[in-house]
Parts: structure tokens; C-alpha cells; sequence
């Protein structure tokens, strides 16, 4: 019998396990995933992610300091962060006050206030950009930047399974209770596709925008059990621009931008090593469906791979909102951008943004990692050590009430994110 099993090698499933692995060398840890990490479904999968510690939110703040000294240092994260900066033009207030948190913690990344003309003098490559009624109070912080996220991920779980942790490829469709399945108030393991039962002491869903399914489909007349809106199944889209090499230098030397204003709502990464960039429409939706076993209404990611992947499969509504911040961000027609493919990136989304890190206060055994809400993968680096703190009842007592099953909800760590649609809306 394992020690720890965990479900889902993202962000915090592989985060945990390397931990765990260096923390508790004597421990058995199982990971489990559907394909070798990151699951391409998967929010952690992608091109790449924004890293970033500008938060309003100074709980945060603190954390994303953390993560981003490893990002700087680690030799295992180091190779994969590229510290190009990162430009907000908003009219929420997140830059100001980032910058204003700062100072209250007495920490200098640098960061700066730029009017607009000041922004398009520093940043010629925004010379176009679409900066109607932005404020002359642009926030800039050049300690923050991306990382390509597929590579980190493969380091990080290949760091993990090198320190002894036992990965199985396998898609998991329910959990396993105490006394064949009679006792729903013990946890005990979890059955694969396959008919495989792998057995713990202690289980870990890291299992993303799929657990409200998972525990609908393994428990679904147990109403104490189920997830009942703590976190939704999510997606944001994107896409993918590829630039032609002779315009390359246009580009090269962008900061990430965040344009968040009534007219234009996402993101912008610089050109990666083969010349992609990648822009980010962040209004989400969910995929609203009746789980007839449960009796429950449910967002559940779409099941064809070619609508949780890159492909073309994306509605054409949503292709022209994230083409729009492509022509907000650069320019309409900006030389050299050519539309490579779209993604809908699906997360799991709480209602405030805070991560749910907790044990299932209706079923021992059972713990639960997620909610990442499309603001954790900067986390990679240090989110495993809070995740064994709660497994092993050690988080302090903000981070225990935080992040718990059960709370209020109040505030609100990236409120952008709110889903506002549902995909048949725009189908």
C-alpha cells in the first residue's frame, strides 16, 4: 500500500510528489495521469505561462516572491523562465496596487508608473497598440516575465520520479471506498480504466477541472461528497501567432503585456525560441452538462481532445475575441503575425480565486489539491511543500482558512477569470 497516492501529474500533483519524494524519502508516492505529464488536456500544459508576483492581493504577493526566487535560482526551473518583464495597461487597479504592495512589504523588484507616452517611448513595439482610455498610470515590473511551461513541467516530474516516486499511466474513473465501496466516509484508493486498483493511505486529487466529475462519478448519491460549485470546470482561449524571422526583431524584445480595459480583455507572451508568440482572451465560460447519475448540473471539460488542445476546433466567436487582443496588443496587422491554432485552456475556477489545499471533511483519506482558477502554474516550484503542510496538518492557520473546503469566499485573487459564458453560447 502506498503512502500517498496522487491523481493528476499538473502543477499540483507533480509539485507535491517531488516534494513529498525529498521531504519523506521512506514514503511510497504514486502519481497517476492519463498520458506522461502534462496531460495535454491538462491547464498545465501549454507553450508557455506567465510568471509574474504582481498581485493586489499581498497573500500572494508573498507566495509568487517565493516561486519567483526559485524561477531565478533553482537549476531546475532557471532554464525554462525568461525574465522579459511585463507591462499592465488596465483600468482595474492591479498595477497600482501590486506596486503599492511593494512597498507595504518592503520588497524592490524595480517596478515602475509610466504615463502612456512614456510606455510606447519604452516600448516601441507597442506604438499601435490599442491604449484607448488608459490611465497614465501604466505599472511596469521587470522582474517578472514567462516560462515555457511543457519543459518545466517534464523537469519537474522527471525530478520527482528520479527521487523514487512511482508514476502509473493510467485514466482513474472513480475513487474506492472502505468495505467494498459501502463506507462513502473512508477513502481507501482509486480504480483505473483498466480494472487496476492502486490502494493508500492517503489520496490526493490534483485532478483539475475534472474533480467535480470524478466525484460525481464514484460517489454519486453521497451529497456530502460532492464538489457543489467550490470549484468549476473553466476555460480561457487562446492562440498561437507565428512570427515570419525576418520581422522577428520586432518582437523579440517585447515584455509580456496585460490589457485589461471595457474594450480588450487578455494577455501577450514574446516569441518563444521558434518564433511563437502566444496571446490569451481571458474571459472564461463553462460547458454546463447533466450528470444523470448524480442528478447534478456540472461544467465538465469537453471529452474530444481537439477542443482541450491545440487545434483549430475552437468556435469562431472565440477565434475573433483573441484575434481582437492580437490587433489591441500590436496593431492591426501587425507585419510578420501569422494565426498558427487556438486552444481552450479548461482549469478548475473557485469562487474567489483561492486555491482549495484541504483534506474532504466527509471522507477521511480523501485530500484535495486545485482551484488553481489560471493563476497557478507560476506556483510549480514551491506549491508542493503547502500541499504536504496540509497533508500532514501543518499549514498555518490564514493558510489552512484560505484555502479550506468549506469558507466564506471573500475577495478575490484574479477576479478576471470569473467565467461570464458557457461554450454553447458561442456554438
Amino acid at each position: 500500500m502506498a503512502d500517498y497516492v496522487i491523481i493528476g501529474a499538473g502543477v499540483f500533483g507533480v509539485s507535491t510528489a517531488l516534494y513529498l519524494a525529498t521531504s519523506e524519502p521512506n514514503a511510497k508516492i504514486v502519481l497517476i495521469d492519463r498520458s506522461s505529464s502534462p496531460y495535454p488536456s491538462a491547464a498545465s500544459s501549454d507553450l508557455n505561462r506567465i510568471i509574474r508576483a504582481d498581485y493586489s492581493d499581498i497573500f500572494y504577493m508573498r507566495l509568487a516572491l517565493k516561486a519567483i526566487e526559485k524561477w531565478n535560482t533553482d537549476p531546475l526551473y532557471n532554464p525554462h523562465f525568461h525574465k522579459t518583464g511585463m507591462l499592465f495597461a488596465e483600468e482595474i487597479g492591479m498595477g497600482r496596487a501590486s506596486f503599492n504592495n511593494y512597498i507595504e512589504i518592503g520588497a524592490d523588484p524595480g517596478a515602475q508608473i509610466f504615463t502612456v507616452d512614456q510606455a510606447r517611448q519604452e516600448f516601441p513595439v507597442f506604438a499601435k497598440s490599442n491604449w484607448k482610455d488608459v490611465a497614465d498610470d501604466m505599472y511596469y515590473n521587470p522582474c517578472s516575465g514567462w516560462a515555457d511551461a511543457d519543459p518545466s513541467m517534464r523537469a519537474a516530474a522527471g525530478a520527482a520520479l528520479a527521487a523514487g516516486v512511482e508514476y502509473i499511466q493510467g485514466t482513474v474513473e472513480r475513487l474506492l471506498f472502505k468495505d467494498d465501496g459501502n463506507n462513502q466516509d473512508v477513502c481507501v484508493g482509486v480504480k483505473t480504466a483498466d480494472g487496476d486498483e492502486i490502494r493508500g493511505k492517503k489520496i490526493l486529487l490534483c485532478t483539475g477541472a475534472w474533480t467535480a466529475k470524478l466525484i460525481a462519478d464514484s460517489a454519486p448519491q453521497n451529497t456530502k461528497l460532492q464538489v457543489n460549485g467550490r470549484m468549476v470546470a473553466a476555460a480561457a482561449t487562446c492562440c498561437m501567432v507565428r512570427c515570419a524571422p525576418e520581422q522577428l526583431s520586432l518582437y523579440r524584445d517585447a515584455p509580456v503585456h496585460f490589457l485589461g480595459m471595457h474594450h480588450t480583455h487578455g494577455e501577450s507572451i514574446p516569441p518563444n525560441a521558434e518564433g511563437i508568440l502566444k496571446f490569451n482572451y481571458e474571459v472564461s465560460f463553462t460547458n454546463v452538462e447533466h450528470h444523470e447519475a448524480s442528478g447534478q448540473t456540472l461544467s465538465i471539460p469537453p471529452v474530444h481532445a481537439s477542443q482541450t488542445t491545440w487545434s483549430q476546433r475552437v468556435p469562431e466567436q472565440l477565434k475573433q475575441k483573441v484575434r481582437t487582443v492580437v490587433d489591441h496588443v500590436y496593431g492591426k496587422n501587425a507585419p510578420g503575425l501569422t494565426f498558427d491554432s487556438y486552444r481552450m485552456c479548461w482549469d478548475a475556477v473557485t469562487p474567489n480565486q483561492d486555491w482549495i489545499i484541504s483534506s474532504h471533511p466527509a471522507c477521511e483519506g480523501l485530500y484535495l489539491a486545485g482551484g488553481g482558477s489560471f493563476h497557478s502554474f507560476k506556483f510549480l516550484p514551491i506549491l508542493g511543500q503547502y500541499v504536504a503542510r496540509m497533508l500532514n496538518n501543518q499549514l498555518t492557520p490564514e493558510e489552512k482558512d484560505r484555502w479550506a473546503w468549506d469558507r466564506p469566499n471573500v475577495g478575490a485573487a484574479c477576479e478576471m477569470y470569473i467565467p461570464q459564458n458557457d461554450l454553447k453560447d458561442f456554438v
